[in-house]
């Protein structure tokens, strides 16, 4: 009977053995693996990215490699099938629209954090208030017609404005010998200016009537097509460090620290900190959106003919994989 007894145990921990290495190989198996490029250099605005990379990767078994960008470095160019990207949601539609077949997952701010900034002795308030000044326009990017937009739903003639083109320097801006507005990041450029302690007015479009996307995670749709379970991965990934991120701002900008070791890390912990309102997301679910409001988008793009043709929203927008990460919680 004994015998018995520790024959049936042996065989119990066999299996047990068996299971438990079949579950390792499993595991190892569907190990992922991908890049995310993004638009721009490593600031507090990407610290869930890198508190993603950092705190967990490991939870979606997912080895995520971080490409920053900068001038000259367009993910819409640079991105490739098994790859992410961040973006301005209107700058994918706009590829999309000469050709591209790129696929916007996640809404990272609801709103353009775009703003336009004056020093507080140019007395510009309201939108009127530009008439008479000059107003400074990035030759990149969605401020341009952002600015065009918050002009006309606040009846401003803008005959009546001086514009030049203008680039992300302050320096030229803080001289005052150059243009009274500088359009900027609202979770960025101000807080320039908080740390020298300038005393500046902004205009902040969202605030104005202008209902406009900002930046968007986006990938390829084959890459949706033919791994859904590396996308899903993914977004589950981001949901996630986003949502920790705002609650954890100090731990998010350490695991920035890490990554980009010249980083500020106490200025950068005020981009984050000023920031967290714009990654909330739609009804406090970072990622999500609704469709109204890309309607509306579109709408304005084909209104100012920065895309030709009416975008086809059921195929540049697929929030099925943050549906089903916040269905699972």
């Amino acid at each position: 009977m004994k015998s018995k007894f520790l024959i049936l145990a042996s065989v119990v921990v066999i299996l047990a053995s068996c299971k438990q290495s079949n579950q390792q190989q499993n595991t190892e198996s569907k190990k992922l693996s991908t890049t995310l490029k993004l638009n721009w250099i490593f600031t507090g605005s990407f610290a869930p990215e890198a508190y993603a990379k950092d705190k967990f990767a490991s939870k979606y078994n997912l080895d995520l490699t971080i490409e920053p960008g900068g001038q000259g470095k367009d993910p819409l160019k640079l991105v490739g099938d098994n790859e992410f990207g961040t973006a301005a949601a209107d700058e994918v539609l706009r590829a999309n629209d000469k050709g591209g077949d790129f696929v916007i997952i996640g809404l990272i701010n609801y709103n353009s954090p775009a703003c336009f900034i004056s020093q507080q002795d140019k007395n510009i308030k309201t939108p009127k208030d530009l008439e008479g000044k000059t107003v400074g326009i990035l030759p990149f990017g969605s401020t341009g017609l952002i600015y065009k937009i918050m002009l006309k739903k606040n009846n401003v003639d803008q005959s009546k404005i001086k514009e030049m083109t203008v680039y992300p320097d302050l320096k030229v801006f803080l001289s005052g010998k150059s243009h009274d507005v500088q359009p900027a990041f609202i979770y960025d450029e101000t807080v320039s200016l908080d740390i020298e302690n300038i005393k500046y007015n902004v205009l902040e479009p969202k605030n104005l009537g202008v209902l406009f996307h900002g930046p968007c995670y986006f990938t390829t749709k084959n890459t949706i097509e033919k791994n859904p379970e590396l996308v899903q991965a993914f977004i589950n990934l981001m949901a996630d460090a986003v949502s920790e991120a705002i609650k954890q701002p100090t731990d998010a900008i350490k695991s920035l620290k890490k990554l980009s070791p010249d980083v500020n890390e106490e200025r950068e912990l005020k981009v984050w900190e000023k920031g967290i309102e714009y990654y909330k997301g739609y009804n406090g679910k970072p990622l999500t959106s609704d469709i109204e409001s890309w309607n509306v988008m579109v709408k304005e793009l084909m209104e100012y003919k920065e895309i030709k043709t009416p975008s086809d929203l059921n195929k540049a927008l697929n929030f099925s994989f943050v549906d089903k990460y916040y269905s699972a919680k």
